[in-house]
């Protein structure tokens, strides 16, 4: 198991940092568009989706060096979304989702409630 955890720590310390500002558009639409920032160290991009009942990332979309990517025929309502960066050597980051859930920054603590 150590080896294992090894080798995929090496492979992420090797990957460039995950997208930024991942977002997605497409509300009334049969096409989904997906966003996000370029990083330092990526070598393109990939746009993943999934059923929303399924586990595991079932599709996935090269985007080059491009920073949008439209999805011709996936419906915003019916998917995940999510960007990985990948680095000239094949290694690649984590996926990011869109919005707060996938920036892995807080978001801050809910308000403090009155004392009764």
């Amino acid at each position: 198991m150590a080896r294992l955890n090894i080798v995929a720590m090496a492979a992420l310390g090797n990957a460039p940092a995950s997208p930024l500002g991942v977002t997605i558009e497409g509300a009334v639409k049969p096409d989904t568009t997906v966003k996000w920032q370029a990083v330092p160290g990526a070598a393109g991009y990939r746009v993943w989706w999934r059923s929303t009942t399924a586990p595991q990332w079932t599709h996935s979309r090269w985007a080059g060096s491009a920073t949008e990517l439209v999805l011709p025929g996936v419906v915003i309502d019916d998917f995940f979304f999510g960007v990985s960066a990948v680095s000239a050597d094949g290694y690649e980051s984590p996926v990011v989702f869109p919005g707060p859930a996938g920036s892995f920054v807080a978001v801050g603590d809910p308000a403090p409630r009155p004392a009764n």
